[in-house]
């Protein structure tokens, strides 16, 4: 008896192996691509390299190792999205178009006249929500307020554009079916949606093309912002690259079997196993990824925060630099501990005293009783101060050789001051750099938040507290709210100026009006009082109008709009107008023999150097060489050549003014970490400035890594996240191009560096990135 044969198996892999398979191929097409993705990434890594082949080849390969795991990641979303797209099976652009096609029959012309309508209205509501937001950011109200009218004028356009695709819908169909009797394609819907994308694609390329980066310039000229040099999208250009292959590649690959297709996607992920210990060697190339590539330099960090084992924001691979991961206290940002027989901060050995000693003397805020004396009697006895600091205001002004009169009121006060043709700011953005350099300590050492805007607490004593405490009338005049309470840069100050300020709760991010004028009119009516004027005095004014946006001035002849340096110039020179007022009526008023005058800046602007616009991030010279000019009555006009800081600004304060700083035993918490300007302001015919080493410190933030560079003679050490060391020559190298780190130049500039590291009383604050 025969036995009954039993009933086939499935024919076809099961569901789940089927989701698999699919997985595995995009997997695979994102894998692919990722590497020529990353090739890209690290073309723009090494864009300004010269023609190092090796430097070159270790970029690419690591920037293919820490652009593979974003790839596979970015692989799988992707395939996952095409499983919910289609379960059945994988999708391509025909099996859309098909789909589509299908859902059409029966009513071609209705599905046909619907989906151009969508896409015309979708882009209209865009345009509209675009042009909705910026009026509203605009207006003097609340965050909260502002973004409720957002979202609901937004619902609303949203809801008024699909009524009007609902109402357009029945005559268009009815105009396209009569004109398909002629052309079939008009009842297409993969024709007409496609004539609807192309159409919303010129409009949204005209207006790029014809509006202002501030979204001026009609109509469609809100798309003008995606003009601004700093809004890099090559990272998500990227991205969508590799998501598009991966969302493809199963039916571009549909013969490759699942394991196969899974272990060649992962095999770059051996340069990723490579990268994590080639960095730590190839310092400069784990630089260039972080700097230049636009996706690597973002893996390279979230790799080096999951190779972190010790929890001290610093990690062992990757080339992050540090030389114990399994001791949260060693770290390149700890704090070096003298004569512990530890290399705290791994910098290649224990400090002692004694080359501390030996390499770094301990700086003085005040100048000798000697050198006090030699310009004291110099000094009016009641002198007051005015400190003008104006926004994002590069060193190169007229006076300093910019051909363009960008500063006429500047360089003229500048022509009877004495100029510090090398002054440095303290840090590459206001919050890290105002504070401090009105505190009088390095970044560092403040006690602060972990701000962006940081706070800081009142263990720093502002030098307005100083000032007040000895008798002088203090007074401030502001353009944005950052400079009041928030931050507490109004301590100290009897008179607090915001009436240029936009009003509380407005938000902070938009920079869309010109605030010089009115400044300059709140400082006038201070200065036009007598109980402010009518004995001693100290008046601090920021002007804002050099930050972005900028914006064009009819008033004031400008030097076109060809570039953003045109627009830049064009504020600056705005500013230098009202900030001439001001000067003028210091000048013209009874006290004016006897004000002194400085002027400064927060820190630069970048306009393509080094691949960077806008500031912030990094330690250029076009981001923190800073305008310093000091005018004080009976000091004669002077240039200094040596490199100084703007920690010397509040000991300088002080010394104008013959207020102590902090006394022998007070807090430990109490100090300067500058010295006094005015022995060089008073420096005797022929004689030279001294020269001084000048420390940049940047503290890490949620938008920032930390930055550090010490300079010594001509020499730029800069430091970034205290574990990657560039070296630069600015006598003959001025635009940091030449990196020496590895040379012995690099041996004689460390100790030094190390040393004056040491000296420094941190603080450290952390917090989680944004």
């Amino acid at each position: 008896m025969k036995r009954a044969s039993s009933a086939p198996g499935p024919a076809v892999p099961t569901l789940a192996r089927a989701w698999a398979g699919r997985l595995a191929r995009s997997a695979l097409g994102a894998s692919v691509f990722g590497v020529v993705a990353a090739s890209l990434d690290a073309g723009w890594a090494t864009a300004g390299a010269g023609d190092d082949a090796a430097f070159q080849l270790a970029t690419y390969l690591a920037d293919i190792g820490v652009f593979a795991p974003v790839a596979l990641v970015v692989g799988l979303l992707a395939g996952a999205s095409a499983i919910v797209v289609d379960p059945s099976g994988p999708p391509s652009p025909a099996t859309l178009v098909s789909a589509l096609r299908v859902r059409a029959i029966g009513r071609p012309a209705d599905i046909a006249a619907f989906v151009p309508l969508a896409v015309l209205a979708a882009f209209l509501w865009m345009t509209l929500c675009a042009h909705l937001a910026r009026a509203l950011l605009g207006l003097e109200a609340a965050p909260l307020l502002v973004g409720t009218a957002v979202a609901a004028g937004a619902l609303g356009l949203g809801l008024i554009a699909g009524l009007a695709v609902l109402a357009l819908t029945p005559p268009l169909r009815r105009a396209l079916a009569k004109a398909s009797d002629g052309r079939p394609a008009c009842v297409d819907p993969a024709v007409t949606g496609g004539v609807a994308l192309a159409i919303a694609a010129a409009l949204f390329a005209f207006g790029v093309a014809t509006g202002g980066v501030s979204g001026e310039g009609g109509f469609l000229g809100v798309y003008g912002i995606f003009k601004r040099p700093e809004l890099d999208l090559r990272a998500p250009a990227l991205l969508l690259v590799v998501a598009l292959a991966a969302f493809l590649a199963p039916v571009a690959v549909r013969t490759a079997r699942a394991p196969v297709a899974l272990l060649a996607a992962l095999l770059p992920l051996a340069l990723t196993a490579r990268a994590a210990s080639a960095l730590n060697a190839e310092p400069a190339v784990a630089q260039a990824i972080e700097r230049g590539a636009p996706v690597g330099g973002k893996s390279l960090a979230v790799l080096r925060r999951l190779a972190d084992r010790d929890g001290d924001r610093a990690a062992a691979l990757f080339g992050g630099g540090d030389c114990d991961d399994s001791d949260a206290r060693v770290h390149p940002l700890a704090e070096e501990i003298l004569d512990n027989g530890v290399d705290d901060d791994c910098s290649g050995g224990d400090l002692t005293a004694a080359a501390l000693a030996a390499l770094a003397p301990a700086p003085k805020a005040a100048p000798s009783a000697d050198a006090r004396g030699s310009y004291a009697a110099r000094l009016p006895a009641d002198l007051n101060v005015v400190l003008v600091t104006v926004d994002t205001l590069r060193w190169d002004l007229g006076y300093a050789g910019n051909p363009r009169p960008v500063s006429p009121n500047l360089d003229g006060l500048a022509a009877r001051s004495t100029v510090f043709e090398r002054a440095y700011s303290l840090a590459s953005y206001t919050g890290k750099s105002v504070g401090p350099m009105l505190i009088g300590k390095y970044g560092s050492e403040t006690h602060r938040n972990w701000g962006h805007f940081n706070k800081f607490s009142e263990e720093d004593t502002f030098v307005a507290e100083r000032l007040k405490r000895a008798g002088v009338r203090t007074m401030s005049v502001h353009g944005h709210r950052y400079f009041g309470s928030f931050g507490g840069l109004d301590r100290g100050f009897d008179v607090v100026d915001m009436s240029a300020a936009p009003p509380e709760g407005a938000p902070w991010d938009v920079d869309n009006k010109a605030t010089s004028a009115a400044l300059t009119d709140a400082a006038l009516r201070l200065l036009g009082s007598a109980d402010n004027t009518g004995g001693r005095f100290f008046l601090w004014v920021h002007y804002l109008d050099p930050h972005a946006d900028y914006l064009r001035h009819d008033d004031v002849a400008g030097f076109g709009a060809a570039s953003q340096r045109d627009l830049y110039d064009g504020e600056v020179a705005f500013t230098d107008r009202h900030i001439g007022r001001l000067l003028d009526a210091i000048a013209a008023a009874p006290y004016g023999g006897r004000t002194a005058i400085v002027v400064t800046s927060d820190h630069g602007e970048a306009f393509g150097e080094h691949k960077m616009f806008r500031h912030g991030f990094e330690l250029w010279e076009e981001l923190v060489r800073v305008p310093l000019v000091v005018h004080v009555p009976g000091a004669a006009p002077s240039r200094v050549s040596a490199r100084r800081s703007l920690i010397d600004i509040a000991p300088t304060l002080l010394d104008l003014m013959r207020v102590p700083g902090p006394a022998e035993g007070a807090a430990a918490s109490d100090f300067l970490s500058g010295a006094s300007l005015l022995p060089d302001v008073f420096l005797a015919p022929g004689e030279q400035a001294q020269a001084r080493d000048v420390l940049i410190d940047m503290p890490a933030g949620p938008y920032n890594d930390a930055r550090r560079s010490f300079l010594r003679g001509d020499m730029k050490l800069t430091i970034s996240g205290g574990a990657r060391f560039e070296l630069y020559d600015l006598a003959s190298d001025p635009e940091e191009r030449k990196n020496l780190w590895g040379t012995p130049a690099a041996k004689e500039i460390e100790p030094y560096y190390a040393a004056a590291r040491a000296r420094l009383r941190e603080v450290h604050v952390t917090g989680p990135r944004k």
